[in-house]
Order: structure tokens, then C-alpha cells, then sequence
């Protein structure tokens, strides 16, 4: 087996360079869709579910390279999957975290927040924060 030359090295980093700084801007928009209100934070999961597929094809373009170069595409699809799944357990006990974070919005004070936390260790939501 022949060593790539030096074009075709430069040739595969910027097609990989290519492919993976837009993997990096979605899941980076993800994140900060995350920090929106409740509602609106839904709109994380197009960015997402596209930075999944896009790090699959990344993954699949380097399949024929060294396994040190597969690590942080690896990585980053770990990190959307993991998001996506907070994303589906708040989908799932929506009105529990709706009304744990109306609660967080309201109040002002160290024992409104307290009864805030009442909220939050009542029902099936207790079992997730802790």
C-alpha cells in the first residue's frame, strides 16, 4: 500500500473539513436552542436530527482511515443522541417540566424557589432531575 501524496491529503482535509464544520454549527445551534423556554425549545430537534444524519456520512466518508480520526465525529454523534433524548423525555413528561419552570420563572425568592423544588421531587420529574 502506497503512501497518499501530498495533494491528496490536502484534497481529503479540506473535503473532511468540509463535511464536518457544519455538524459542529447544528449541534452548536442545538445547544442553544436548548436554553429557550419550554415551547420554543423544541425547535433544537430539526438541528439535530440533521447533525445526526450529517455525522453518520462523516463517519461513513472516513471509514477507510485511522480510527483516531473517527473519535470526535464519534463523539459529537454521541453528544446529539444524548440531546435528543433529554429533548424526548421532556416531550414526554411535558406537563411536569412546564409547570416545574413556570414555577422557576415566577419566582423571586429564595422559599419560592423552595416550593418549586416541592414541585419538581413530586411525581415521575423527581425521579429525573436527581
Amino acid at each position: 500500500m502506497t503512501d497518499p501524496t501530498p495533494e491528496q491529503e490536502i484534497a481529503f482535509a479540506r473535503e473532511k473539513a468540509k463535511r464536518t464544520l457544519p455538524v459542529a454549527l447544528l449541534v452548536l445551534l442545538a445547544l442553544v436552542a436548548m436554553y429557550l423556554p419550554l415551547p420554543k425549545r423544541f425547535v433544537a430537534v430539526l438541528p439535530l436530527v440533521i447533525a445526526i444524519v450529517l455525522t453518520v456520512r462523516l463517519l461513513r466518508f472516513l471509514s477507510s482511515r485511522r480510527g483516531r480520526e473517527k473519535v470526535w465525529p464519534a463523539v459529537t454523534l454521541v453528544i446529539s443522541i444524548m440531546l435528543l433524548s433529554t429533548l424526548a423525555m421532556q416531550v414526554a413528561f411535558y406537563d411536569s417540566v412546564s409547570a416545574y419552570e413556570e414555577c422557576l420563572a415566577g419566582a423571586q425568592t429564595g422559599i419560592a424557589q423552595g416550593a418549586c423544588a416541592q414541585l419538581r421531587d413530586s411525581g415521575m420529574l423527581g425521579l429525573i432531575v436527581r
